[in-house]
């Protein structure tokens, strides 16, 4: 099914407000209040209920059963409390989940941006203010043009700096191992030069490392970030497709400290925080794009003055069994994918932070740019024979957290980190913009505007025809009616993650087609509560009123003005 088709559809059609049949405010409290009657009739139903502090809603089933459910959306960015009370009671004990059974492996546990990388970006006003400080120097040095990589050159890369004054305190010894010079695209001829660490390397007598990257690993990574024989079948295509060029000679016209353009981009493989092969459930940052290195070394000491990725050599020769590798293989596979979400990342820093913000300080809310490259993964997983599917277990697990605040341990500043879980969310909430929204024109919409906060989605979504005068209240409660309704392939007019088959959508020269999603497939399922509790800010709460219902229900909520209740029969 195309996606623009599904599209013309009017998303919250059926999230019929029916009206309050009564109500008001009690003079003694001033607490507001107001009736809401409900009539069942079709397969499943969405409703607005009316917004008040206290809601009386009566829901008519007639005698056709039917499971009801609550989504109670926290738009504020405060938690928020709710007491519930019905007159039928769920026969699940403390919490109701539908157990299905599922095939699915749970993604690995990977990261990005090890916490050295947030320590740039938390200090990268102090070390850009003394930049300044040296602005004289910087435009008046002439900085020596680096030469073309060639194959077998050796070079030393800084991986690691001092956050605190932009020195490099860790440095491995590499070699460029594949050049692929002036491939044809979109934005005119591009090289890749692919390098790898001297201990990572494997020339004919083993490496150093836990596994070792061979020259047939190297060239089956060029192949497929960029094809030298072939246009729109890479990753480089793909992704420049939606987002635009991944650096340009605006940003060095901008900030005199930045590198100018050169039409090149460097991969390093190397073996990351020198950890090796992780042990079982362990968290591996496999990968990851670090702007430091967009930086002249006039401003920045530890810069390697390219537009680079780092990528784990180690978990990228991680092949099925020791003696064989494939490319399809696990880790290879989320290598590959890994590689379009970092790159979403560095198309990002210089089309939304170079050259649509007014100040190189200002950054995009980590949860958006964390979101966006996830829904990168997505978009093209199809074409890589990927899937991100891996994250859902982890989004049911934790689907009651804020969207748009970290929920990882405190970092060294007293932040709260981007946690495995923080990664699952977005995913999930990416999957629904781009299933219901425009698809890949949405994420370009997010990242060529000039807004940092959850205004940049508010704003994409309105460019789209089905998302014009929506709000972040809006898009809050319908992501919650989709999660809810994600088992179900026949919807009408609203929020929709599955349709059957695959969404297609065409944007630029190149089709994306992105798979459907049933939430209740994986792990087990959406965690859906029987007894109220908090919702977090800016996010939803899942609640079971009771399952195999017929009659009149009759419901009471004590909400404040700050959530929205959608009740859903199905």
């Amino acid at each position: 099914m195309r996606l623009n088709s599904l599209l013309a559809l009017s998303i919250i059609g059926t999230m019929v407000l029916l009206g309050c049949g009564g109500g008001g405010s009690d003079s003694g409290t001033g607490l507001t209040s107001c009736n809401e009657n409900v009539t069942v009739t079709g397969d499943y139903q969405v409703e607005s209920l009316c917004s008040a502090d206290i809601v009386n809603a009566t829901v008519s089933l007639g005698n056709t059963a039917k499971s009801l459910y609550l989504v109670l959306s926290n738009s504020d960015t405060t938690s928020a409390t709710a007491t519930i009370t019905h007159n039928a009671k769920s026969i699940d004990a403390a919490q109701a989940k539908t157990v299905f059974s599922t095939d699915v492996t749970e993604k690995p546990r990977i990261l990005h941006h090890p916490q050295y990388v947030e320590a740039f970006n938390a200090q990268i006003g102090t070390l850009l203010s003394r930049a300044e400080e040296n602005q004289f120097q910087a435009k008046t040095i002439a900085i020596p043009e680096r030469m073309e990589d060639t194959v077998g050159d050796p070079g030393t890369f800084c991986t690691d700096i001092n956050p605190d004054n932009g020195t490099c305190r860790t440095q491995t010894s590499a070699r460029a191992r594949k050049v692929i010079a002036d491939v044809p695209t979109k934005y005119g001829p591009k090289t890749l030069n692919i390098w790898v660490s001297d201990d990572s390397f494997d020339s004919g007598s083993g490496c150093l490392s836990d596994k070792c990257v061979t020259q047939d690993m190297v060239n089956a990574l060029a192949d497929t970030f960029l094809k030298s024989t072939s246009t729109n079948d890479d990753i480089y295509d793909w992704v420049t497709n939606i987002y635009g060029e991944e650096w340009g000679s605006n940003a060095e016209a901008k900030y005199s400290y930045l590198i100018p353009a050169n039409d090149e981009i460097t991969i390093l493989l190397t073996d990351i925080d020198d950890d090796g092969l992780p042990v079982s459930g362990e968290g591996r940052v496999v990968g990851f794009f670090w702007a430091k290195d967009n930086f002249k070394a006039s401003a920045i000491s530890g810069s390697n003055e390219r537009v680079m990725f780092y990528i784990d050599s180690v978990m990228f020769a991680n092949g099925e069994t020791p003696l064989t590798w494939s490319l399809d293989d696990t880790w290879p596979k989320e290598i590959v994918s890994t590689l379009a979400h970092e790159f979403q990342h560095m198309i990002h820093y210089y089309q939304k932070n170079i050259l649509r913000y007014a100040d190189i300080n200002q950054d995009t809310d980590t949860w958006i740019n964390e979101m966006l490259s996830e829904s990168t993964e997505d978009i093209i997983a199809t074409k890589i024979g990927h899937s991100v599917e891996g994250r859902y277990p982890t989004f049911n697990e934790n689907n009651t957290l804020s969207l748009t605040i970290n929920s990882g341990p405190l970092d060294q500043y007293g932040n709260p980190i981007f946690a495995l879980a923080d990664y699952a969310k977005v995913n999930v909430y990416g999957a629904y913009l781009l299933r219901n929204y425009g698809g890949a024109q949405v994420l370009h919409d997010i990242v060529h505007n000039s807004f940092d906060d959850q205004q940049a989605v508010v704003d994409a979504v309105n460019q789209s025809p089905q998302g014009l005068g929506k709000t972040f209240a809006d898009l809050l409660s319908e992501w919650g009616v989709a999660v809810m309704l994600s088992d179900h392939d026949n919807l009408v007019d609203t929020p929709v993650y599955n349709i059957g088959t695959l969404f297609e959508d065409v944007y630029g020269s190149i089709t994306y087609e992105m798979n459907s999603i049933n939430l209740f497939d994986y792990g087990q399922g959406p965690t859906i509560y029987t007894t109220a509790g908090t919702i977090q800010p800016q996010g939803n709460y899942y609640y079971k009123i009771g399952d195999n219902l017929t009659g009149d229900i009759n419901i009471k909520l004590e909400l404040n003005s700050q959530t929205e209740a959608t009740l859903i029969a199905k």
